[in-house]
């Protein structure tokens, strides 16, 4: 119960920084969106963006899941996050980070899609 518990807590602040972001978006506040996915990233996994951008792929999903499988939920949401963040570093100009983000979004996508296939197989 417990773990399922924290996926769920950690679903909800993705969530959450999700549709504030699109909010500030859409406002134009690219700043305060970029800042607001940040300070998801700090709530939900514990970690500074720098951080989540930096670690190597497998580090950064043990990390960011206290070492559990995260459900394809999570990491589709994970993916989303990571894909806006991406486009928000992008209008900032900072490119380079703009590119690890998007990566790593598209990274999560595939473990998620990876774990749809393994639930439909059983």
């Amino acid at each position: 119960m417990i773990h399922r518990d924290w996926f769920k807590r950690h679903l909800e602040i993705l969530t959450q920084a999700l549709g504030a972001v699109l909010g500030l978006k859409a406002k134009g506040d690219i700043q305060a969106a970029a800042a607001a996915i940040e300070t998801a990233i700090q709530k939900a996994f514990g970690m500074s963006g720098k951080l989540a951008l930096g670690l190597q792929f497998g580090d950064f999903i043990s990390l960011a899941c206290k070492g559990e499988e995260p459900s394809a939920e999570l990491l589709s949401a994970m993916s989303k996050l990571f894909q806006e963040w991406a486009e928000l570093l992008e209008a900032q100009g900072r490119t380079a980070e703009a590119s690890l983000s998007r990566t790593r979004g598209q990274a999560i996508l595939e473990l998620a899609g990876h774990k749809v296939d393994e639930l439909s197989q059983h």
